[in-house]
């Protein structure tokens, strides 16, 4: 129904959040530039909190689909799993 109807090429709704599909609403913004702070090395340590649903993940996916090759980083996506 999606993909005919609004001309995607693609499912919107998957398990994976696509940062592709990200709606940059201004708390997104300000959230996206906080993270970019942060990675200046004079923001610190930051942490991102919301409901369910508000676009943390998708958001995260988009700031790290968005850096250079320079920006060597990690993605802990369950903190739960060992170090092995």
């Amino acid at each position: 129904m999606y993909l005919e109807y609004f001309g995607f090429d693609r499912f919107p709704f998957t398990i994976a959040p696509d940062p592709d599909f990200l709606f940059p609403s201004a708390g997104h913004q300000e959230a996206l530039a906080h993270l970019q702070y942060a990675l200046t090395g004079l923001g610190g340590l930051i942490c991102l909190t919301g409901e369910v649903g508000t676009g943390k993940t998708t958001l995260c996916r988009s700031f790290l689909a968005g850096l250079d090759d320079s920006v060597r980083t990690a993605y802990i996506f369950n903190p739960q799993l060992s170090p092995a």
